[in-house]
């Protein structure tokens, strides 16, 4: 099997586990935070070091963790328009980290080529906002600024490769084949869980479900991993608060 498929199934199966959760709430002065909670199940620990010593990258899991909280600190420290308020590993397989910022439009400007590509933009009109997310081929290198788990160099090398011609049902069966019968199964059940709360009134939103005063964005990881189309959120609120 050629290197770049092993490389990518690893990555997958360290993905069927991982579980991250997000949550930006925006204050009614466009200020706000983003609190990111990443976790994989700790038996993925062991396997994340053993693949980090034969393939020889540099990553955290060759330093015994999981995520390189030191490492995040200090590229989000160097963002403009963004405060790291914490980044902690509680456990050798987890990850907390919380960023604050005092304008929103500000911060996504400051992402440089987050903006550029269209991956998240915030567009003000008038008495509202409307901020979306946009997934595909030409932004996902950038997707680390968002989704910390993707900041790995082992963890980077599972994006979507070539013209996106492997099927969902090859793509699927090249996973049971090297992980197991159940990874299939695992893998679509898997999520990134991206909720927005902004202070206003949410007036409409795009992929995700409405829920005390938020947005709940549940991104599946087998179309992040395949991204054969592009995968597009938005919520529109009302801007000033309530």
């Amino acid at each position: 099997m050629p290197r770049l498929v092993v490389t990518v199934l690893a990555a997958a199966f360290c993905l069927l586990s991982c579980t991250v959760n997000q949550v930006l709430s925006i204050s009614a002065d466009g200020s706000g935070t983003l609190s990111t909670h990443a976790e994989v199940a700790p038996i993925l620990r062991d396997y994340l070091i053993s693949l980090a010593e034969v393939s020889g990258a540099e990553s955290a899991a060759g330093k015994g963790q999981v995520f390189d909280a030191a490492a995040i600190r200090k590229d989000m420290q160097a963002r403009a328009g963004l405060t790291v308020l914490r980044a902690v590993t509680p456990t050798a397989s987890s990850l907390d980290l919380d960023l604050g910022f005092d304008s929103l439009g500000d911060a996504l400007r400051g992402q440089g080529a987050l903006a550029d590509a269209g991956a998240i933009t915030l567009v003000d009109g008038g008495d509202r906002s409307t901020l979306k997310l946009r997934l595909d081929r030409s932004t996902y290198g950038q997707l680390s600024a968002l989704f910390p788990p993707l900041r790995d160099p082992v963890i980077q090398q599972l994006g979507p490769q070539g013209t996106g011609t492997v099927s969902e049902s090859d793509y699927l069966e090249m996973i049971r084949f090297s992980i197991g019968d159940e990874a299939p199964g695992l893998l679509k059940k898997s999520y990134f869980t991206l909720t927005v709360r902004p202070a206003g009134e949410i007036l409409s939103q795009v992929g995700g479900t409405i829920a005390d005063g938020a947005v709940i964005f549940r991104i599946p990881v087998l179309r992040v991993l395949m991204l054969d189309r592009a995968l597009e959120y938005s919520v529109t609120y009302r801007t000033g608060g309530p």
